[in-house]
């Protein structure tokens, strides 16, 4: 991705999130950062581009449930030091509860920012 075109603020992920594809119950990685619209995954595995996939964000910090969104891939990349795939993602379909709870979470104190 050579051009900045976020106009949310996207939070690091400084506790683990882990992104459940829900149709097969398999990890697709972990969440590197997020806003109310997308994210950066860090996963062992590519994804077919432009791929799209249902899935369930669980935060490690002690959220009661999940957070669904649909996800749209909208770009991927190798990272040669960790041997990881960085896909970014936009969210297509995420309930208005879910939404405002992803924006809690971005906006919480003492945050670290991308």
């Amino acid at each position: 991705m050579t051009e900045e075109s976020r106009r949310l603020q996207r939070r690091k992920a400084d506790t683990p999130i882990t992104v459940i594809d829900a149709m097969t119950g398999q990890r697709l990685g972990m969440v590197i950062d997020l806003s109310e619209s997308g994210m950066m995954l860090s996963s062992e595995q590519s994804v077919a581009a432009d791929a799209l996939f249902q899935c369930e964000l669980q935060f490690s910090h002690g959220a009661a449930q999940p957070v669904k969104v649909g996800l749209h891939e909208l770009w991927s990349t190798s990272d040669e030091a960790s041997g990881a795939v960085l896909i970014g993602f936009r969210f297509i379909d995420i309930s208005k509860d879910d939404r405002i709870r992803l924006r809690a979470w971005v906006a919480e104190p003492g945050s670290h920012y991308v």
